[in-house]
């Protein structure tokens, strides 16, 4: 659900992407002497993109992979609070994520306005929604997070309005619009009715996460060049390093059942360090807008996944909300 990074050019993609907040890089030119080459590295001919049977399994794990973490966080919260949830995830996501450049002889960043940057979407694309998702997990159903999430190009789409002054046309203000009017069907008159229940809180919380997302994706933005797999390296480091603090001093006194230890260490090494690495593969096997799919097929996976294991159900006001929301995106995109 962190997906952060691709190749291409460093311009936004409001109403796409292949993940929450996706955005798209390009390497600059080669480095001036004495510069950090994590910084900028040479330019090389791209190959070409190919949409073939191995790019389709791509597709297919990254969708079971990341819409099985909404599954896996409720798993977690069986055992830990959602501090020391999130930093469990997103600890475990680092190592993972250290292990993969170590297999691609990609370096961490050495330079430290680039780690200034990194910090800056490890705390607000990677440690606030995080914790803001294991929160809103505790009163509000899996598959109905996901749908909420799924929001996060509409939120991309307005805030590089208002923060970069880019230009949206009239097409895209439609999608925005039918998109929002899902997002308000999916809270619906229960959030308001449900607020000493705690209901209207996890949806908020819901809305925060999607809403983190989007400005992450405005920090990779206006960052500098940087390797996108050791951005993502170093972002997940320090997003680590703001939430231990918090994270050790809520972990519980008796040792969780094995379930949620489980879930939790599956949660940060394949739902977020793996997927965030088979992602990188794949765009750069068939590109960031052939990959945006799997954000339209992870509510999906993973409202099956709540019906079936934790006995959740999916409203049809749940499913017309996800239809709207998913109008709205594609919409904005045309």
């Amino acid at each position: 659900m962190s997906g952060l990074f691709a190749r291409r050019r460093k311009i936004a993609d409001p109403a796409g992407g292949c993940g929450p907040g996706s955005v798209r890089l390009k390497l600059a030119p080669g480095p001036a002497k004495g510069q950090d080459p994590v910084m900028k590295r040479p330019e090389t001919e791209d190959p070409p993109l190919r949409a073939d049977a191995r790019s389709w399994a791509l597709v297919g794990a990254l969708t079971t992979i990341w819409g099985s973490s909404f599954f896996l966080i409720a798993i977690a919260l069986r055992g830990f609070a959602p501090l020391p949830l999130a930093a469990g995830r997103v600890s475990f996501a680092a190592l993972a994520l250290a292990g993969a450049l170590v297999v691609t002889g990609v370096r961490f960043p050495r330079d430290r306005r680039a780690w200034g940057w990194c910090a800056a979407l490890g705390a607000v694309g990677l440690a606030m929604p995080f914790t803001l998702l294991a929160f809103a997990q505790q009163t509000v159903p899996s598959g109905v997070a996901a749908i909420y999430i799924a929001s996060v190009p509409l939120f991309l789409l307005a805030l590089t309005r208002v923060v970069f002054r880019d230009t949206v046309r009239s097409r895209q203000w439609v999608g925005f619009v039918v998109g929002l009017g899902g997002i308000g069907w999916l809270a619906g008159p229960d959030a308001l009715a449900g607020i000493a229940a705690g209901g209207a809180a996890g949806q908020a919380a819901c809305l925060g996460a999607a809403l983190c997302y989007a400005s992450g994706a405005l920090i990779v933005r206006a960052m500098p060049p940087i390797d996108p797999l050791s951005a993502t390296a170093a972002a997940h480091v320090a997003a680590a390093a703001f939430l231990m603090p918090f994270g050790l001093a809520g972990l519980p006194e008796a040792v969780p059942a094995p379930e949620p230890l489980v879930a939790l260490v599956a949660l940060g090494v394949f739902q977020t360090g793996l997927a965030q690495f088979l992602r990188f593969v794949a765009i750069k096997r068939a590109g960031a807008v052939f990959v945006s799919i799997v954000g339209y097929l992870i509510p999906i996976w993973a409202g099956l996944l709540g019906v079936m294991f934790l006995g959740e159900r999916l409203t049809a006001q749940a499913i017309g909300a996800y239809g709207l929301i998913l109008t709205g995106i594609l919409i904005a995109r045309r």
